[in-house]
């Protein structure tokens, strides 16, 4: 009798999870497929840290994170447990009275003690100290989920002490099956279906950060319109949330005090597929002041633990928008001056020309050159930003490397693709990528992290590989090799100094040493902000925000509160290395009144060469 009864709520624990499974599954399957397992070794690798070893989980919280952790590798450990209690329950075999049974549970008792300290702990930050980033609400799905599986580890723990034979070993046994079998059934229509999910998200997730596959515009592709459009990886995506709030509190814009979250971002998209609105406008169920807000840095993907992907979706609907005339006023702008001047600023190209001829820069040959040093739109057109050029050029021909330039520059597109003209982004790519053709180049140097993402990453996609380097990286390789002495600046006095990485160089890049080692070899004294390296907090640039005559309200200004961070360090100089990070910056100082002193990387460099060969 005890046996058909378990057999009973095993199918019906069975036939709940798998009806509302099903239902998540046939909306990722219906829709247009973005699924992609390119570079295995890559994701394997990925899927061992990630997965496996939790590391991006315990990376940024420690404490949470190692809980957490706990409470994984113990879901795990248990996995045969369970599996053999529930062949015994159903009558199938009984294999709980054989020694290696017995071992193994022994094997299990420091699993399910790390199991409890963990999920206590994380009962009482969700319940009790509530962070910011899990919501002001006490999540009672959560409580409920907690209580469970603590009740799980206190029965598993009582049955090493109680005789199975007795009414406390019956009931201790039928408390651990059913708490097992509830769980089952409330796993799929909570956020705890991550436990099922995220390793294939993981998995699954591009090894390129901000990955922007280019839209065919033989087949009408034009983005994401509405809730029907969303891929395969959207809707996996929006299923695996774990509602952790990381993406949330390490967004710019949100922590800027404006609306956009990134965390809102994917469960409006699960309450959308879910509520079957699939006519619905993208525009609609985000809302599309909040979709101009995102600086495209990437922060929202890079941190989230179970392999999410926000900036498709973000980059996407703004793909949508855009081909639909819906794109803000000043991005209209910044578009006519692409279309009519191949640059952002709209700017004719004899102030290129005459920066060119002063600067005493060769049209690159590669029979003469080894090195095409790529201007950008700041470099060729940015009086303030070319001199940070001129210190490249010194450096450079300093080191008798051999380096020309492009008779003439487009702009490589970034800011029309992170803002969602595609149609605009292909043009400039496909004549930028038959011009670095026609020269033969073959290796490429520029001091813009937009660039050298754009060129090096997002022109692959097109089949155009090309090697190019930030200035940082180039030129700190050079300098290694050097003979020029280290030592601290003019005096013996160290420069106390404050390095701002920039999202495309930091975040996207991996580009965290190179700036560092080359203030360190002149004895640069490095105080960091709180956000720095790989997770920096953006300038507010991205994204065509740079475009903006002013960010919307509510909140503050990105770069003023990143401005604020820099200047909490103490350093009287903040270097940069990119020059949309510098424009921003120097915005905020103005604003602030500050006399906080602005040096890019390669100004830096060259001045304090020069004083080490005098």
């Amino acid at each position: 009798m005890a046996t058909l009864a378990f057999w009973f709520l095993f199918l019906a624990g069975v036939i709940a999870f798998a009806a509302q499974a099903t239902t998540r599954v046939r909306l990722i399957v219906s829709a247009p497929n973005t699924f992609s397992i390119d570079n295995v070794p890559f994701r394997i690798n990925r899927f061992l840290t990630d997965v496996v070893l939790q590391w991006r989980t315990i990376r940024e919280r420690p404490a949470a994170g190692l809980m957490h952790a706990f409470v994984f590798w113990g879901f795990v450990a248990f996995a045969g447990y369970t599996s053999v209690e529930f062949l015994y329950g159903l009558g199938i075999a009984d294999l709980t009275r054989t020694s290696w049974f017995d071992a193994y549970r022994r094997v299990l008792v420091p699993f399910a003690s790390a199991v409890l300290a963990g999920i206590v702990y994380l009962l009482i930050r969700r319940a009790i100290v509530r962070p910011v980033g899990l919501g002001s609400r006490v999540s009672i799905e959560s409580v409920v989920i907690a209580l469970f599986i603590a009740t799980l580890m206190v029965t598993f723990l009582l049955a090493l002490r109680l005789d199975e034979a007795t009414m406390a070993g019956r009931v201790n046994w039928w408390t651990h099956m059913l708490v097992i079998l509830a769980f089952m059934a409330l796993i799929p229509a909570s956020k705890h279906f991550h436990l099922v999910l995220s390793p294939i998200t993981v998995f699954l997730k591009s090894p390129e950060l901000g990955n922007l596959p280019n839209l065919d515009f033989e087949k009408e592709q034009v983005g994401l319109e509405t809730v029907k459009d969303l891929g395969s990886k959207m809707r996996l995506d929006a299923f695996t949330c774990v509602e952790c709030g990381r993406c949330q509190v390490n967004c710019p814009a949100w922590g800027a005090g404006k609306e956009l979250n990134p965390k809102a971002i994917i469960l409006q998209t699960q309450h959308a597929l879910l509520s079957g609105q699939g006519a619905a406008k993208l525009g609609e169920v985000y809302s599309e002041k909040v979709l101009w807000q995102c600086t495209t840095c990437g922060a929202c993907e890079n941190q989230c633990p179970v392999g999410i992907e926000h900036l498709p979706i973000l980059i996407g609907s703004r793909r949508g928008l855009v081909s639909n005339g819906d794109a803000p006023a000043y991005l209209g702008a910044m578009y006519n001056n692409l279309e009519r001047r191949s640059n952002i600023w709209g700017l004719g190209y004899d102030q290129r020309a005459r920066f060119v001829q002063a600067a005493g820069l060769e049209t690159f040959d590669p029979a003469k050159h080894d090195v095409l040093v790529w201007l950008g739109c700041a470099g060729s057109f940015d009086a303030d930003f070319q001199k940070s050029l001129r210190s490249l050029f010194a450096i450079l021909r300093a080191k008798s490397v051999r380096f020309g330039v492009l008779a003439k520059e487009r702009c490589n597109g970034d800011p029309a693709k992170r803002t969602g003209n595609e149609y605009m982004y292909q043009e400039l790519a496909n004549g930028n990528i038959e011009d670095l053709k026609a020269a033969g180049v073959k290796k490429i140097v520029t001091s813009c992290p937009h660039c050298v993402k754009t060129i090096g990453a997002d022109y692959a996609k097109f089949g155009y590989q090309v090697e190019i380097l930030h200035s940082s990286v180039f030129v700190e390789a050079l300098l290694r090799a050097s003979t020029v002495a280290r030592g601290a600046s003019e005096g013996g006095a160290a420069d106390v100094v404050t390095y701002h990485d920039p999202c495309y160089l930091g975040r996207y890049g991996g580009t965290v040493d190179e700036p560092r080692a080359l203030l360190a070899r002149f004895g640069a004294e490095i105080r960091e902000p709180v956000r720095n390296r790989d997770n920096p907090y953006c300038c507010g640039a991205g994204g065509g925000l740079l475009f903006a005559d002013k960010e919307e309200e509510p909140g503050s200004r990105i770069s003023d509160v990143r401005f604020k961070q820099l200047q909490a360090t103490g350093a009287g100089t903040v270097v940069t290395a990119c020059p949309f990070c510098s424009i921003m910056l120097k915005g905020a100082q103005a604003s602030a009144g500050a006399d906080t002193q602005f040096v890019d990387l390669m100004t830096f460099v060259d001045g304090r060469l020069q004083k080490a060969t005098a």
